[in-house]
């Protein structure tokens, strides 16, 4: 199997397309999620395989429609002829919830023994990826509002892949695009990048690749990677290499601190995003909750901040990694460390702005 995520509008439909009309020496069946009553998608597909074609409509196969996903793709083993199974999901689709139900099932169960999880595919958007993260930009009218913002969502469909294209590259200028293609290695180092217009590639580039490894995927985010690279420094991890992410000012470096942040000034920090910054996760320690593991998530303008666990025996240390373009590190530095709690503060549980979403 494989399994093809990527925004709305990003190409993942026509890369399906193309596979159906040059899929090799294989027979495919699709499995095409779509959020509305109507599924666009499915009614895009080349009409020539509809036998082969399954369509699962209204809600997400990453939640609410994940027993349906499993029964679907068994039914349909049972009454087709394939040897390649080809799972598009929605644009708001997060792909780790699909993978853990392609492997592992779900407490409704489990697909047979004859399936395996071959690829995860992500589909970018290379202009859709420019504009993101750009400040000045807004959504166009019309727009879907899902539940996650969709700049988070996009970070975890880049971040989550064997196989990442970026698509729509003639429609960003080249210097913008080697920036865009930086800053997604930046965050997806493990992952085989392509260029690609029209979502053309290679089959074998997508299929039956044997990429795939869930424990990996999770391992080697870019910002996982920047934390363990940290680990033992002196707390200011920073990684600018010299190749193309540094020719571009793509970069990123991890704030540590064994002091906890004061939570409104550290909440108001989290709000002046400017566009520099990419990608922020990992792990804070905030006054009004010394013994909790507050997780913080910032994906271009989009911010979650909230409990995940408690200290325990682990000494509290903040731990946050950032990705970004063009990033004054000195000046981010400082400005955290603004942030910072001095004992006289006096800071209450009542002053605690977490968890929050915006």
């Amino acid at each position: 199997m494989t399994v093809i995520s990527g925004p709305l509008g990003a190409g993942k439909t026509t890369l399906v397309n193309n596979l159906l009309n040059d899929p090799g020496d294989r027979r495919i069946a699709v499995v095409v999620n779509d959020m509305g009553e109507v599924n666009v998608d499915a009614e895009l597909l080349d009409d020539t395989a509809e036998d082969g074609i399954v369509d699962l409509s209204n809600g997400c196969i990453c939640c609410r429609l994940q027993d349906d996903l499993v029964t679907a793709v068994t039914r349909l083993a049972d009454e087709r002829d394939f040897d390649y199974l080809v799972v598009e999901a929605s644009g708001i689709s997060e792909p780790i919830p699909i993978a853990r139900t392609l492997t592992e099932g779900t407490d409704g169960g489990s697909l047979p023994d004859r399936f395996r999880l071959d690829t995860t595919v992500s589909v970018i958007d290379a202009y859709g990826f420019w504009k993101a993260f750009d400040p000045a930009a807004s959504l166009p009218d019309g727009a879907p509002t899902p539940e996650r913002p969709l700049t988070e969502v996009l970070v975890d469909q880049i971040e989550f892949c064997d196989v990442l294209l970026l698509n729509k590259c003639d429609t960003v200028p080249d210097d913008e695009l080697d920036a865009v293609e930086a800053s997604v290695r930046e965050l997806q180092p493990r992952a085989t990048i392509h260029r690609t217009t029209y979502s053309e590639i290679d089959p074998a580039a997508v299929l039956d690749t044997g990429r795939f490894d869930f424990e990996a995927a999770r391992r080697r985010q870019g910002w996982k990677r920047a934390l363990a690279a940290a680990e033992g420094s002196d707390g200011h991890g920073h990684d600018h290499d010299d190749g193309a992410a540094a020719a571009h000012g793509v970069e990123s470096f991890v704030y540590r601190r064994e002091r906890p942040f004061d939570p409104e000034r550290f909440d108001g920090w989290l709000d002046e995003w400017v566009g520099d910054v990419v990608r922020l996760k990992g792990f804070a320690w905030v006054a009004s909750r010394p013994g909790t593991v507050l997780g913080v998530s910032q994906a271009g303008p989009a911010v979650q901040a909230g409990p995940i666990g408690e200290w325990g025996d682990d000494d509290p240390a903040t731990r946050l990694v950032v990705i970004g373009r063009d990033l004054d590190v000195d000046a981010m530095t400082a400005a955290l460390d603004e942030c910072l709690s001095n004992e006289s503060d006096g800071v209450v549980a009542a002053d605690d702005p977490f968890p929050r979403e915006s």
